[in-house]
């Protein structure tokens, strides 16, 4: 199988699940050989987080879906080369593309539902808020468009709790009810959130929309001007990557933590620190992927 992109997720898969810090930094050897794949195929980010926290990884991804696809940053990097197709069909759940901010390498951005994400961001703030007040171990992680700062979705994060296998088994659950009390009182039926939850990762997310990366790999390919004949890999290493996995030419899931064993529905699983490794092999051997290069 010849290798046409690769599609990443991006926390917990090119960074480790277990990082306390929350860092938005790829390991050395991780960020160069990406870098070097760069130059021959497409390399694209498809994340939870905003593009705040993703802003780093611009040098060597021409396309940044973030935000579980709502806003998608395409880059100049290579466009004649890859021969990009910008052309994109509307529909009531298109990506509008417009020239509209100011980054460098910017070629085309686009956000999805803008006005339903606006309508719901102070519903998202004020359930935030409660969740805050009332479970003052977990850490808040907000996400902001990018261009317009609309408060799009959140993360409930604890995995810099020592124990957290425990906060997840006795006290999430706590959260998640209480998410639920908060939306049966206070969102129309017309309103309803998105929300993500892990059966053994350490955070919980809510999005002001229904999100989907499977959608993202399908607009990725389009934007990209993959046809059925390219062939796309999507790593990934939760269950909110599913749906890519599922899209995939090729799926291999990352596991960088022993405490995370989801059973996921990719074709193959590596550990984190095999990833580099595969990578190098996969980038000697011109992309053509076999069962012998994992």
């Amino acid at each position: 199988m010849k290798i046409s992109a690769i599609l990443s997720d991006y926390d917990g898969t090119l960074c480790p699940t277990s990082s306390i810090t929350l860092s938005n930094s790829l390991p050395e050897d991780l960020h160069n050989i990406l870098l070097d794949i760069s130059k021959f195929i497409p390399v694209c980010i498809v994340s939870s987080k905003d593009f705040h926290f993703l802003d780093s990884c611009v040098n060597f991804a021409v396309i940044i879906s973030s935000i579980m696809g709502l806003e998608t940053f395409l880059f100049q990097k290579n466009t004649e080369e890859f021969n990009y197709n910008f052309n994109y069909e509307e529909s009531s759940d298109s990506i509008d593309f417009k020239n509209g901010i100011t980054h460098t390498n910017l070629h085309r951005y686009g956000i999805k539902q803008k006005e339903k994400l606006i309508e719901n961001s102070d519903m998202i703030e004020d359930l935030t808020s409660v969740i805050a007040n009332k479970f003052h171990d977990i850490k808040i992680l907000r996400k902001y468009t990018h261009k317009e700062k609309i408060l799009a979705g959140v993360s409930f994060d604890y995995r810099h709790l020592l124990k957290w296998e425990n906060y997840k088994m006795n006290i999430e659950p706590r959260i998640t009810d209480k998410i639920y009390e908060y939306i049966k009182k206070n969102s129309p039926s017309t309103n309803t959130l998105h929300i993500q939850t892990y059966l053994t990762h350490p955070f919980l997310d809510i999005y002001s929309i229904p999100c989907n990366k499977g959608n993202v790999v399908t607009e990725v390919r389009k934007i990209l001007n993959l046809g059925s004949n390219k062939n796309i890999l999507y790593l990934g290493d939760s269950e909110n990557d599913n749906p890519a996995f599922r899209k995939a030419d090729l799926s291999i899931n990352i596991k960088s933590d022993d405490r995370i064993n989801t059973k996921l529905d990719s074709h193959y699983s590596l550990e984190f620190n095999e990833l580099s490794y595969f990578l190098i092999k996969l980038y000697k051997e011109d992309f053509n992927f076999t069962s012998m290069s994992i």
